[in-house]
This record gives structure tokens, sequence and C-alpha cells, in this order.
């Protein structure tokens, strides 16, 4: 999936959001003013499995930050071969 085909929805000034459906999990995509890296306009990631957060890439956490685009779909990528 490219980063561009993303569908945003904006919750607040400078506070977007995307889901969307990568190999059977939920994958969000956010940007906000709480997210890792939100206040340098990088995206943090995290992915659910039965409405329940979960670590199919092994991060060691439960989200992925400080991503640029590219880096989101990298990781996206990475769950889509799961």
């Amino acid at each position: 999936m490219k980063f561009k085909d993303l569908k945003w929805t904006a919750h607040a000034e400078n506070d977007i959001q995307a889901w969307t459906e990568v190999n059977g999990y939920d994958v969000s995509i956010v940007r906000n003013a709480l997210s890792y890296g939100g206040d340098k306009g990088l995206y943090e990631i995290g992915v659910y499995k039965d409405d329940k957060m979960c670590d199919p890439l092994g991060w060691k956490d439960s989200v992925k930050g400080w991503l640029t685009p590219e880096g989101v779909e990298k990781e996206l990528d990475l769950i889509s071969n799961l």
C-alpha cells in the first residue's frame, strides 16, 4: 500500500488518522501532538487483531513511531508479507 492511498480523517488541528486493513490486521496511522514523532511531522502506527493491539512485527512496543511516509509504507509492506 502506498502512503498517498491512505484515507485520512482530521480529528483536530494537526491531528490526523488513517485506518487500513492489511493481511487480516487493522492498522491505525496517526500524527498528532501525542504520537511518537508527531511534533516533528512524523507518523506512528499501531496494529490490531480482533480489536486488540498486537505486535506482529516484534517492535517490543504496542506502536511504532517516528516514521516518515516511506517508513509507514515499509511497515505496511512487512505486515502484508506476514
